[in-house]
């Protein structure tokens, strides 16, 4: 099980000293999509070291093409479109090469938070699809579980802010969703098509999941 990556924002101060300085890191293209998961949210513009990104504002449940940029230390803004006054920002150290996904979701009530999610580009093998499963649902108190319909569980105690690893599935899988108190969706169907990738997050109410999905490739 993953947890979303965090990075806060903070000052360092550097101390003069008599060390050499440490050789800079290389930098190099790497790839960046945007999902916007807040879903009381008006469309959101995004910033990335203080550069507005060339895409289009994002709307509850939208996710950007991969973006092009270069890699190292990236810090990520969002604001409501047309507006310069930030909802929320974080930062990631993005390495050559790397595809993430950056993610703009709530922690209850009013409170959001951004979250870094890298993305394996890795083809599945022949005649299978992958999948992972992202929970983004701060109202269902309970953790729940995955569990391939007529096959084993995927994922055990999903926690808030937190996916699972891929798994490789059949063409046409389905996915029962398992937790105490659950009611509503219970079976996820996705139409999962051979060598395709997917990340599959949830949302919804406190007693509700509400699955999404997005394709990697």
């Amino acid at each position: 099980m993953k947890k979303l990556s965090f990075f806060g924002l903070g000052l360092m101060i550097l101390l003069s000293s008599c060390f050499k300085e440490p050789k800079p890191e290389p930098t190099g293209p790497a790839n960046v999509r945007i999902l916007n998961a807040v879903s009381t949210s008006p469309p959101q513009d995004v910033y990335y070291n203080s550069n507005k990104m060339n895409i289009a504002p994002l709307g509850y449940g939208q996710v950007s093409a991969y973006q092009t940029i270069t890699s190292g230390p990236i810090y990520f803004g969002f604001t409501d479109n047309g507006s310069t006054v930030s909802n929320y920002e974080g930062a990631a150290a993005i390495k050559i090469g790397q595809h993430f996904t950056v993610i703009y979701f709530s922690t209850g009530g009013e409170a959001k938070n951004v979250g870094f999610l890298v993305d394996d580009m890795t083809a599945p093998p022949a005649g299978k699809a992958r999948v992972r499963f992202l929970n983004l649902n701060p109202l269902f108190v309970q953790k729940f579980s995955v569990k391939l319909q007529g096959g084993a569980v995927l994922t055990a105690s999903l926690e808030f802010a937190n996916s699972n690893a891929y798994a490789d599935v059949d063409p046409g899988a389905k996915f029962d969703l398992l937790a105490t108190g659950l009611v509503g969706e219970t079976v996820v169907d996705a139409n999962i098509q051979a060598g395709k990738i997917y990340t599959i997050w949830f949302d919804g109410t406190t007693t509700q999941l509400t699955s999404h999905v997005i394709l990697q490739n």
